[in-house]
């Protein structure tokens, strides 16, 4: 599981978010590049399930901290 600091904001939370997304697309790529080159994706594969676990985790802590904002 990920951990999170506990201080951060909406605003670093949605940046996370997208520069995270922007990494899951980048080893997507790498993956589809790397299979096209009959090479092993085992790494790549293994780099985007860590990529994913990050995102579910900024999620989950971007849901939270809305969840505060409607409700403190």
């Amino acid at each position: 599981m990920v951990g999170l600091p506990e201080d951060l904001t909406l605003d670093v939370v949605d940046h996370l978010l997208g520069e995270a997304e922007e990494h899951r697309i980048e080893q997507v790529v790498l993956i589809e590049h790397l299979t096209r080159q009959a090479e092993s994706t085992v790494a790549a594969e293994r780099i985007l399930t860590e990529i994913e676990a990050i995102i579910a985790a900024l999620r989950c802590r971007r849901s939270y901290l809305e969840a505060m904002r409607v409700r403190p």
